[in-house]
């Protein structure tokens, strides 16, 4: 098991970042999280390297590659690239668990649904197989990304002034990765899509729509992490709560699906060239859902396998 633990790549990131003024406005806080939170609606029955390197540099990809031995093929190659770098995530009930998450956000894992060893989340995994370091799950049960944007204390707003300035490493460090897995908890609530394609202005303040609030996010992202590639998934299937298994697809009271909101943050991203993750075509569908979640909404360990692999795809193709 190849857990992340802070090596030279680390305290050289950290240098980079110092003289480049790079990072959020506040690292990561360490200590148990808070218990979910009481959300509206539906969901609250579960409350929920770059570039080459060389042997005199003395650099992780060059230890990853005598760990690995020869290179077989390109595949191969671009994990050797990959390890010893760090990434960051930004999600919701999906992404936590217990004491892996920043002081005061509310988890889901282990206490409710089946994944009860942190090793079965689809993060760890991503971590553990591509010899990634984790810098900051900055996830929250039952956050929506849509809200107020001003935010420094309420973990429940993705695009606010707290979850975007909470993801940076030891003394402010940028991660090299950010990968951003929220919405759910906007489809279930029925936020407004919106109309914003990811370039025009948002106001600070009480963002109402999706599509203003995931822009907003962005911004905010990239002006505080410069150098971090940022990665965006689209939504899982989502089942109706409703119904008996096997499951149908939940449909909001305005009349929109997962995938809806899915097209719309691949609408956001393509306007700024930033890379997709497409999780409604990771393996978990409306006919397996019974298999792959527990409510219709979060993962079992099969489901978060499936998830681990999508994000590792593009991670590694990269």
């Amino acid at each position: 098991m190849k857990r992340t633990v802070m090596t030279a790549a680390c305290i050289a990131a950290v240098a980079a970042v110092m003289l480049g003024g790079c990072g959020g406005g506040q690292s990561p806080k360490a200590g148990a999280a808070a218990q979910p939170d009481e959300w509206p609606g539906e969901e609250v029955k579960q409350e929920d390297a770059a570039g080459e390197t060389t042997q005199e540099t003395g650099s992780p990809a060059d230890a990853a590659a005598v760990q690995t031995g020869s290179m077989d093929g390109n595949e191969e190659q671009e994990q050797v690239q990959l390890a010893g770098t760090t990434f960051s995530v930004l999600g919701d009930s999906i992404s936590t668990y217990r004491d892996y998450n920043p002081e005061g956000y509310a988890v889901f894992f282990p206490e409710n649904g089946a994944v009860d060893d942190v090793e079965n989340t689809w993060w760890q995994i991503v971590s553990d197989e591509l010899e990634l370091m984790l810098y900051a799950n900055g996830s929250s049960s039952g956050s929506t990304v849509a809200g107020d944007s001003t935010g420094t204390e309420d973990p429940r707003c993705g695009c606010n002034e707290l979850r975007t300035n909470d993801l940076s490493g030891p003394e402010g460090a940028c991660p090299d990765r950010i990968v951003i897995f929220m919405g759910t908890n906007d489809v279930l609530t029925a936020v407004p899509l919106g109309d914003n394609d990811g370039t025009r202005i948002v106001e600070e303040g009480e963002v109402d729509s999706f599509s203003d609030a995931y822009t907003l996010m962005l911004d905010k992202l990239q002006a505080n992490y410069p150098l971090a590639e940022i990665y965006c998934c689209t939504l899982l299937p989502m089942g109706d709560y409703g119904t008996q298994t096997p499951y149908v697809e939940f449909v909001n009271s305005a009349q929109l699906t997962s995938k809806d909101y899915g097209e719309t943050i691949v609408r956001i991203a393509g306007s700024r060239g930033i890379s997709v993750i497409d999780l409604n075509d990771c393996g978990i569908t409306i006919d397996n859902l019974q298999e792959m979640t527990t409510d219709g909404v979060h993962p079992t360990v099969s489901g978060m396998r499936c998830i681990a692999e999508a994000v590792e795809e593009v991670l590694a193709g990269e």
